[in-house]
């Protein structure tokens, strides 16, 4: 899987966190949820072009998809096939077809203001 990360400058955070810290880990469960689920809903036909998401063929990568804790306020999601990296990236022989980077683009724009809407907090 490629090296992506969403990053939030959580010292904005810090008041919510100690005081309400399981509501802060449930608003990330549900925005990494609903991360995974547009990722999912990226994959179109097969064939793919190169530069869109992978098409769906077998079905294995999409199905592969998951979520899950990765410490205190840290979610990771990835898939569970070897190939994922393959086009995520490319190789010498396979041009990209990123289905987690673009996600994680749009999820970059998207997560202050889910933060602020759903956690209540002003300037963030």
């Amino acid at each position: 899987m490629a090296d992506s990360k969403v990053v939030l400058d959580d010292k904005k955070l810090q008041s919510i966190i100690r005081n309400e810290p399981q509501r802060v880990q449930d608003w990330l469960d549900g925005f990494t949820i609903d991360l995974l689920s547009r990722i999912v809903l990226s994959f179109g036909t097969s064939p793919s072009s190169p530069g869109e998401p992978p098409g769906v063929d077998t079905g294995a990568l999409r199905a592969s998809m998951h979520w899950e804790h990765d410490g205190n306020l840290r979610n990771t999601i990835s898939d569970g096939v070897e190939y994922g990296l393959h086009l995520e990236d490319g190789t010498e022989s396979i041009d990209p077809r990123p289905f987690m980077a673009p996600a994680f683009a749009d999820a970059q724009q998207r997560i202050g203001p889910d933060a602020r809407q759903h956690l209540g907090l002003e300037d963030l």
